[in-house]
């Protein structure tokens, strides 16, 4: 365990570390804000690359937040007794209903791929629930990497190059 300066990784090591993050945790704490202030909820997540998907019915309070003010955070970790094996992330970006076929296929076929009991509400008597949910994607506008292994308090910020092409107007 460093308690002194770490070492700072490479664009390559973060950006490995950060993807590594993302594939070893299953739920992550969204922070929204609207008018009645501020509201966070834990959600199972997919990913591509950088990009976060989840499922939400568009009526609950954190969608709502999103539909006015895109602009959220979002904190994955696993739960630690111990300080030194405190790893996680803290993410700034912007979350939306996805409205998009394509985007929408593909984030669900994500959230499929990670959680095959999502499967179960394609057809029957589940099917009625998935209709009331929808695709929500979270562009990652700042992905900050917590690992004290490192060091006590280690902290290395990415800043994605925007692969997307879209603006995201919550209006």
């Amino acid at each position: 365990m460093q308690y002194g300066l770490a070492t700072m990784l490479t664009e390559v090591e973060l950006k490995n570390a950060i993807l590594e993050e993302l594939r070893n945790h299953s739920v992550l704490s969204l922070a929204t804000v609207g008018d009645t202030g501020p509201h966070a909820v834990s959600l199972m997540y997919a990913h591509n690359d950088f990009d976060i998907y989840w499922l939400s019915d568009p009526k609950t309070k954190h969608s709502e937040q999103l539909a006015h003010n895109a602009s959220a955070s979002i904190t994955i970790a696993k739960q630690q007794e111990d300080f030194q094996k405190i790893r996680g992330l803290q993410i700034e970006g912007n979350g939306y209903r996805v409205t998009d076929p394509g985007e929408e296929a593909m984030g669900f076929e994500l959230l499929v791929g990670r959680y095959p009991f999502l499967n179960q509400f394609r057809s029957g008597k589940l099917a009625r629930h998935l209709g009331l949910a929808a695709v929500y994607a979270f562009h990652s506008t700042k992905l900050i990497l917590i690992d004290n292994s490192r060091g006590f308090g280690f902290k290395q910020a990415l800043i994605p190059e925007d692969r997307s092409g879209r603006v995201v107007d919550p209006a």
